[in-house]
């Protein structure tokens, strides 16, 4: 039976952070991409680079930011110190190549531009490299991608190089990186700290609700647009036959346009109750249309 192989003793991202180091020093930011298949530990190994930056600077007051929208990015760059670490989730989702003319692709150069002033280390992710805004990837400095997880020792594996775009030709070239002046290819990066990772999961778990319910939202007005056009009846609910507390829910949710998050946050009730007094409207809904 061959020996598991264990990593106590391997340096974790030295090289990386290293790098980003050296970086700092002469008054520069860093641009890093992590690229890798779902699962293989994008998110945690953008979370860990980011720790091992702070630590190696041994500075209590640098912060990480994690934004997922373009308002949490320019909020982020806004409120950030000099040195701090910004991580944007689903990188190719806020700023994919197929639309490169996009308003908010158009603002990649000044953000960027801000990263380098304030000395700042924005680490990105994204399943795949070339969804990314092609001017956002010229800009990079290093490209990780995650190979795998290793779940009993609570390691992931990666690869990583650094990037180097001519531009005059606009062709990005990868280079090995090296450690004493030897080249390495893979590296380790370990869990991050466990109330960033789970304060992280649970703000994935609240976007990912949010975004359901837009698009729920999204083609339920088109059906009702729909129905309208081709005269039929669009059925609602009779406002005397809901109680005091549905009334409330369906004239912050469905009037007032919150989400349930925020609706549950008004009304000082969990989220889960709002949608369950939202199905209860949507059947009495369905009830009344049936029945007149």
């Amino acid at each position: 039976m061959q020996e598991q192989q264990t990593f106590d003793n391997t340096p974790e991202a030295d090289v990386i952070v290293n790098y980003i180091s050296a970086r700092f020093r002469k008054g520069l930011g860093t641009t890093i991409y992590v690229i890798g298949l779902s699962g293989t530990g994008k998110s945690s190994s953008s979370q860990r680079i980011g720790e091992l930056v702070i630590e190696s600077r041994q500075e209590e007051n640098l912060e990480i930011f994690i934004v997922s929208s373009l308002l949490d990015l320019i909020e982020a760059i806004q409120h950030s110190k000099e040195g701090d670490i910004i991580i944007i989730e689903e990188v190719s989702v806020l700023f994919p190549s197929r639309r490169a003319m996009g308003r908010e692709n158009l603002a990649i150069g000044m953000i960027l531009d801000t990263i380098r002033k304030k000395r700042l280390c924005l680490i990105s992710n994204a399943p795949i490299w070339t969804s990314i805004d092609k001017h956002m990837r010229a800009m990079g400095h290093v490209l990780m991608q995650t190979l795998n997880i290793l779940k009993g020792q609570q390691v992931v594996i990666s690869k990583f190089y650094r990037l180097q775009t001519n531009p005059a030709s606009g062709k990005t070239y990868i280079h090995t990186m090296t450690r004493k002046g030897v080249d390495v290819q893979l590296m380790i990066t370990r869990m991050p700290n466990l109330v960033r990772w789970n304060t992280y999961e649970s703000n994935k778990d609240k976007f990912m609700i949010e975004l359901y319910e837009d698009l729920k939202q999204e083609q339920v007005k088109k059906k009702q647009k729909k129905d309208k056009e081709q005269g039929k009846d669009v059925p609602k609910p009779k406002i005397e036959r809901l109680s005091k507390r549905e009334l409330e829910v369906h004239q912050l949710y469905n009037r007032e346009g919150l989400s349930q998050y925020e609706t549950a946050d008004k009304l000082r009730i969990s989220q889960p109750r709002v949608n369950e007094i939202l199905k209860n409207i949507a059947k009495k809904c369905q009830i009344v249309g049936n029945n007149g």
